[in-house]
């Protein structure tokens, strides 16, 4: 049933609040001002906006897979109830070629067949995943200092999949998680999340000048309020560089565009 009205909210259809907030976990309950903006529509009707992304497709991943048979007879339906299983991709040292591996985690196990490095980078955008020694180089300039397999491993945060609480004992392993997203509000929401989580280990990758990239910021918002959230995390996490560059080119940059031949911020 949860997962039923997370639909209609996704569709713009009027749900009853009241209801679905007695199915969600107590978790959520608590952040249901961070979650959700509602405006009473009529008896049992309800308009609801989401108001955070990674944490409403958190709430939808918890609705498809519910970590219990028991969870999913409370949600309506027991036998949705899966294995609980989770693969992260990720590039290491050891790794041969271009084929990475796939980690298996579950909310008890995880297996992986190489020691992690002390950092872990994780990359948004599938295409700087997989062309990872170009996208270095740029992660380099960013950072000022070397990035490498040498010391950190790559994973693949595929969106919001990258909150999702099977990969907490993959991400204890590592003191420092870099977060390569895209610059838009989208993901620094997402990076927002994971440093609540996970704490001060988690760093948004920014420069501390964005000069040299202004060019690629091209993508407007979509909505009007993106831009404004964008904008108050980045103020909040002190990232005064894309906070000036944001402010000044009122446009996003999707990450794929660092791959991009034309711009050498090194020159």
């Amino acid at each position: 049933m949860l997962k039923k009205y997370l639909q209609q909210i996704r569709q713009g259809k009027a749900v009853h609040y009241g209801r679905m907030l007695e199915l969600l976990p107590a978790d959520f309950v608590r952040r249901k001002s961070e979650l959700f903006k509602v405006r009473q529509l009529g008896s049992g009707r309800w308009q609801v906006h989401i108001l955070s992304e990674p944490l409403f497709a958190e709430l939808e991943q918890y609705a498809a897979h519910p970590a219990s048979r028991r969870e999913a007879a409370l949600l309506g339906d027991s036998h949705q109830s899966g294995t609980g299983v989770l693969f992260q991709l990720v590039y290491h040292q050891q790794c041969q070629n271009q084929q990475p591996e796939a980690v298996v985690l579950t909310s008890r196990q995880l297996w992986q067949s190489y020691q992690p490095k002390s950092n872990l980078v994780l990359i948004e955008n599938e295409h700087c995943f997989f062309r990872y020694p170009e996208f270095l180089l740029v992660l380099s300039q960013m950072l000022a200092m070397p990035v490498d397999l040498c010391n950190c491993d790559l994973a693949f945060a595929s969106g919001s999949k990258a909150s999702s609480a099977l990969l907490t004992a993959f991400y204890q392993q590592y003191s420092g998680i870099f977060c390569a997203f895209d610059f838009d509000a989208a993901a620094l929401e997402l990076f927002d999340l994971l440093r609540q989580r996970l704490g001060d280990k988690v760093r948004f990758v920014a420069p501390a000048d964005c000069s040299p990239w202004l060019p690629l910021f091209v993508h407007k918002a979509k909505q009007p309020t993106a831009m404004v959230k964008a904008l108050a995390l980045a103020e909040k996490h002190q990232l005064y560089g894309l906070l000036a560059a944001l402010q000044q080119k009122d446009c996003f940059l999707e990450q794929e565009a660092l791959l991009s031949q034309s711009i050498n911020p090194a020159g």
